[in-house]
């Protein structure tokens, strides 16, 4: 009995300890397969954060290297595009960059910077010379757009009409004063308003949007013409020596190349060439004691 008694208190407490084993083992079991169950989906969303970050990455990489492969043949022109490659990979993500290729960018920042010592050096040569078409042909180019759109459009339009990418800088901005001088008209024009606009502006747009204007109309426009091709450009107001004695008021535009500045006056320019029947170009980058002689320098408008 006593051995039954003690049996029967060992079997008890075995079945009991079995019963607590099995219990745990179950939950156990039964957790083990819920944490698992929960691990796949975070790897899972995981993995396609990874995916989806790199897409992003190389879309950002192909964006700049779309800019930095436009850069073909380098040459003086190539200055914005070179900079704005150069300000798009610098501010590009860390991902993004392991998939671009700067050696291309670098290669043409050290070619622009051999053509821009040349060009210093052509200019000043140019400039000892007298050479006003080598010049406009090197000096430093800084191209400036209005802030008003609609100008600016028809301020493209006109240096696309009168020029071509194969022209040098001289060319081109020869072309376009003799397109002004050949296809616009004097006449008044009030057809516009200032707003919020520097004057200039406003008589700007009225004379490449109306095909017609006075002399502040037309040096305004030029004005606008020769900054879009990057030259350092102001208009000026005074007055200027009358055909029929004595001056009359008058504003022209004005390019200042190194510590020269020169005088471009496409509406006068325009009443020459009515009555000879040939654009002479004789208004056309005058400077020092010539200059002096017709123009009486005022003040610079905005």
């Amino acid at each position: 009995m006593k051995i039954s008694f003690r049996t029967q208190i060992a079997t008890g407490v075995l079945l009991t300890v079995t019963g607590v084993l099995v219990g745990i083992s179950t939950y156990v079991d039964t957790h083990r397969v819920l944490a698992v169950e929960g691990v796949i989906p975070v790897e899972m969303n995981q993995s396609l954060t990874t995916v989806e970050e790199d897409m992003v990455a190389r879309a950002e990489a192909q964006e700049v290297a779309t800019v930095i492969d436009r850069i073909d043949n380098v040459s003086l022109a190539s200055y914005y595009e070179i900079q704005e490659a150069r300000s798009l990979y610098d501010h590009a993500s860390n991902d993004a960059r392991m998939y671009i290729d700067e050696q291309q960018l670098v290669e043409a920042e050290q070619t622009y910077a051999e053509l821009e010592q040349e060009r210093e050096l052509l200019f000043a040569e140019a400039q000892e010379s007298g050479d006003l078409n080598g010049m406009l042909d090197y000096a430093p180019c800084n191209v400036q757009y209005s802030e008003d759109d609609y100008l600016n459009t028809l301020v493209q339009e006109l240096i696309q009409k009168a020029a071509t990418d194969d022209m040098s800088r001289s060319q081109q901005l020869r072309a376009c004063y003799c397109y002004m001088v050949e296809h616009y008209d004097y006449a008044y024009n009030y057809n516009y308003s200032y707003g919020n606009a520097p004057k200039s502006v406003a008589w700007a747009t009225a004379l490449l949007r109306d095909g017609y204007g006075a002399c502040n109309n037309w040096s305004s426009a030029f004005m606008y013409v020769a900054r879009a091709l990057g030259y350092d450009c102001d208009l000026c107001y005074g007055s200027t020596a009358s055909s029929r004695g004595g001056s009359v008021e008058h504003y022209w535009t004005v390019i200042s190349m190194g510590e020269g500045e020169y005088i471009f006056d496409p509406q006068v320019e325009r009443d020459m060439t009515r009555r000879s029947g040939v654009v002479g170009y004789k208004r056309f980058g005058i400077t020092g004691s010539v200059a002096d002689a017709k123009y009486y320098f005022l003040k610079i408008v905005n």
